[in-house]
């Protein structure tokens, strides 16, 4: 596994008029700032490989304190979330509903006390086998009040920005490999030898001919990454791989 993966600065050069317009128009409903990012599944089950986040500058310093702290691993928005919870995340709500550990809550008390991130809502573009996707939007206004009819008043329209915006991502090879990049780097020789074989669309018993890898070992190879994945199929497992043109990094 690699050393944990630190997100690029906010104003990447592969997003940023179409993030720089995602930001604008959160900041024109009244939040004081947004996150996107395209979660896998296995970034959360693993301990070393850390989440690439797509962020405002008033996000800035809390996420490079999630990334230093690992926070990814003890963020109640992703485990709900990858629950396949079934409506847009208030932190504070779900804290307050006793839906969340005390562990897990710390992170949210860190945000607040530290980084003046009073409320934060987490509305999701994608809830699947192998990811999760959204945006979060916070406000830095101590008031409850304001931040709840805030929510109330425009969360429809979030969760239209935010599908609107995984869309753009999705649609992009260079942009979804951008957020999966620190999973792919996880994978080790041997995985990418048999992934390398899979894409081939040969049959696993031709695999000795190419790598001196039994059959029987390379199918257990690949049932352990798909598990990685998610515990996806085999078929969607080479979809996203298609995805991204993963062979041209194998």
């Amino acid at each position: 596994m690699t050393e944990p993966t630190h997100s690029p600065t906010p104003c990447s050069t592969l997003f940023g008029e179409t993030f720089a317009n995602l930001t604008e128009t959160i900041t024109d409903l009244g939040f004081d700032g947004v996150l996107y990012s395209f979660y896998p599944k296995p970034m959360y089950l693993s301990k070393d490989v850390q989440p690439v986040l797509h962020y405002s500058d008033s996000f800035a310093p809390f996420v490079a304190h999630y990334l230093e702290n690992n926070y990814g691993n003890r963020d109640f928005v992703l485990r709900l979330a990858l629950q396949d919870w079934k409506k847009p995340i208030d932190w504070w709500e779900e804290i307050n509903a006793g839906h969340v550990t005390p562990t897990e809550r710390a992170v949210t008390e860190d945000a607040r006390q530290n980084f003046g991130i009073q409320h934060g809502l987490f509305v999701p573009a994608l809830r699947g086998t192998f990811a999760i996707a959204g945006i979060s939007v916070i406000n830095k206004d101590a008031n409850l009040a304001h931040f709840l009819k805030l929510k109330k008043t425009h969360l429809a329209r979030l969760s239209t920005i935010a599908s609107d915006y995984h869309a753009s991502v999705i649609n992009s090879k260079e942009s979804l490999r951008f957020f999966i990049q620190p999973l792919l780097e996880s994978l080790n020789a041997t995985q990418k030898t048999v992934l390398k074989h899979v894409l081939t669309g040969r049959p696993m018993k031709s695999i000795p001919h190419t790598s001196g890898i039994t059959p029987r070992y390379a199918e257990k190879v690949l049932v352990g990454i798909r598990q990685e994945f998610g515990n996806i199929t085999t078929h969607e497992l080479l979809y996203i791989l298609g995805m991204v043109n993963m062979h041209e990094y194998l």
